[in-house]
């Protein structure tokens, strides 16, 4: 068990040296999505799309109330909010 781990380490590895090394090459890298909320890169196998803008799970949340937002959702200012605190 432990052996594929580290094989997926040395995997890993060498994906990121072969995209630092197409980058010296001139090759365009695909850009990353970065979470509105947390600011963060998304390596995640699923991100959620909100306004034109990219999303960790996690992270659709209530700017308020921090509840999970699971049906619905409200913007404002960059901010998400549940319909309550939407009102507000």
């Amino acid at each position: 068990m432990l052996d594929g781990l580290k094989m997926e380490e040395n995997f890993q590895s060498a994906i990121e040296t072969s995209a630092s090394f197409s980058s010296l090459l001139g090759r365009a890298v695909s850009p990353k999505s970065v979470c509105e909320g947390c600011q963060r890169v998304i390596s995640d196998r699923f991100l959620l799309r909100l306004n034109d803008s990219f999303w960790h799970e996690q992270c659709v949340q209530c700017a308020s109330c921090k509840e999970p937002l699971e049906t619905t959702c409200f913007y404002r200012d960059k901010k998400l909010y549940c319909k309550y605190h939407y009102e507000k």
